[in-house]
């Protein structure tokens, strides 16, 4: 069994990517012939918002693929369309890992004892169902929230060790309003001091062979100080960056919480979602287009950053 941090590093230096390319589709944002096209062949709303989802997705897919180091689907807008969303959704994650794509499901997940082990069970580790193991929603690693407290971090933790998968865990998120809490002083440090040191200090139980740890952090560029910060304390962590290209964050603050092993800066991936969408389609082949161009030219700026 591979860990979730061999994984993705072996994509990285296939792809030469730090990109990951986050899907959050609004169907009234996304190019009128997906809907137009889901309409002709739908009786009714569920059909159309399913049709559309798996369209957007396959041609998502087909646009990323060799070109990013893995995807980040945001469960929430597939959840929002209800059952049909859903199905979209574990379509997507399914036809992604099928393709050797991995997968990180952002559902920032979190919560107490036995409802914390059905989170993980319904991303990550998978239901016994007459004797077999039943994956509703499997991906590679999941987002997930330490503010209930550290206990809460334990079943995922354990599901992702024995499962090959990987976390990444909120530390310092890219929102205007994240210093209210996160940047807090409780006994000597900032909150996201705290969750940052006992993420370093379960790090090695999900290392790789490649040197970084599949326990990672969500680290935003809107502050790169604090993510240069934050790398000396997690320094084999994945970093899950958010912030870059729409949010307002540039290449070099993205680049700001990247590690360095082996004389190479890695050890991170920088998210990037309504940007790949910038540029107008009017066909499956042109949104294919746009969102390959949109890919290129990010991880180009990334790279050059580097």
């Amino acid at each position: 069994m591979t860990t979730f941090a061999d994984r993705v590093q072996s994509v990285i230096e296939k792809t030469k990517s730090h990109l990951i390319a986050g899907c959050d589709p609004v169907l009234d944002a996304l190019p009128s012939f997906l809907v137009n096209d889901a309409e002709k062949h739908s009786k009714t709303d569920a059909e159309l918002v399913e049709r559309a989802l798996v369209q957007f997705s396959e041609i998502f897919l087909a646009a990323v693929s060799g070109r990013v180091a893995a995807i980040k689907p945001n469960i929430a807008f597939f959840e929002q369309y209800g059952l049909p969303g859903l199905t979209a959704f574990s379509r997507l994650c399914a036809a992604a890992r099928e393709q050797g794509l991995p997968v990180v499901i952002d559902a920032k997940r979190g919560d107490i004892g036995s409802t914390a082990a059905a989170y993980s069970a319904a991303f990550l580790r998978g239901v016994s169902v007459r004797g077999k193991t039943f994956h509703a929603f499997e991906g590679d690693a999941l987002t997930i929230n330490p503010f209930l407290g550290f206990d809460t971090l334990e079943p995922f933790l354990n599901d992702a060790q024995s499962c090959g998968k990987g976390l990444f865990i909120l530390v310092q998120t890219s929102n205007p309003g994240a210093k209210a809490i996160q940047g807090l002083v409780a006994e000597g440090c900032s909150v996201s001091d705290h969750i940052a040191r006992w993420i370093a200090t379960h790090a090695e139980k999900l290392a790789g062979r490649c040197g970084w740890s599949g326990l990672g952090a969500v680290v935003g560029a809107s502050y790169p100080d604090e993510a240069r910060h934050l790398r000396e304390t997690m320094p084999t962590s994945f970093f899950l960056i958010p912030g870059f290209g729409a949010q307002g964050a540039d290449a070099k603050d993205s680049v700001a919480g990247f590690g360095t092993r082996a004389g190479k800066r890695g050890g991170a991936l920088v998210n990037v979602s309504r940007g790949l969408l910038q540029g107008p389609a009017g066909s499956a082949e042109e949104l294919v287009g746009v969102i390959a161009g949109n890919a290129d030219r990010f991880n180009s700026q990334i790279l050059s950053s580097l």
